[in-house]
């Protein structure tokens, strides 16, 4: 599902985020990680306070700065304007930040798939492609401030100043980006399975009304 998610990740993020705003966000992310590198350095010879260790230090100013730069580039909107307000079942909702699906469709959601029933195929083709912008917003912006984050807990341990455990869960925080992926795995599984018995089920209809055409 890992493998399904990703290239729902790698085509569709496209439709997701404005390539101007990315741009955008990644040379200032660029720049703050410049000026992070050098207050790092600078703090460090006046101070040292990555440590007196030569490779801690280098690790954990390069950790600092890259930490710096993925929260910076975490902070920016990327996405694209919404589409003005859809409804689901008679309630108005917005594609951009819609995490969650209706019950019925939730099922075909789990680890272990399942036949999509003939009444929900609607429900599964509409909902989750709403599923996936939301996964696929969140994982291009909170993906790199997560990520971002462990760095910068992570440059911390190194520095060896830092013993309290809060600085660890930001790098238990980076497990829920790939079970995202996963979800986006799962939700395109879903996907064809819909798509797949409306197609058969037209193919069906479509080879009974012309049963009687010529052979080809």
């Amino acid at each position: 599902m890992f493998g399904l998610g990703w290239q729902v990740l790698w085509e569709r993020i496209g439709d997701v985020v404005d390539p101007l705003r990315v741009r955008r966000a990644i040379r200032i992310s660029i720049v703050a990680a410049v000026l992070a590198l050098i207050a790092a350095v600078v703090l460090q010879v006046r101070f040292a306070w990555a440590g007196t260790s030569a490779l801690g230090v280098v690790v954990t100013i390069a950790l600092t700065t890259a930490g710096v730069g993925l929260v910076c580039l975490g902070c920016f909107r990327t996405a694209r304007p919404v589409d003005p307000a859809v409804t689901i079942n008679g309630r108005q909702v917005r594609p951009d930040t819609l995490m969650a699906v209706r019950w019925s469709v939730q099922p075909y959601l789990d680890r272990r798939p399942r036949p999509v029933a003939p009444d929900d195929r609607a429900a599964v083709l509409n909902d989750v492609p709403l599923l996936q912008r939301g996964l696929i917003r969140r994982l291009s912006r909170f993906g790199p401030t997560i990520v971002g984050l462990a760095l910068l807990c992570l440059g911390a341990i190194v520095a060896g100043g830092f013993r309290s455990v809060v600085f660890v869960w930001p790098v238990l925080y980076v497990g829920m980006i790939p079970d995202m992926v996963v979800r986006l795995g799962r939700s395109e599984r879903a996907r064809h399975h819909a798509a797949g018995r409306l197609l058969r089920s037209a193919v069906a209809t479509g080879s009974d009304r012309f049963e009687a055409g010529p052979a080809r």
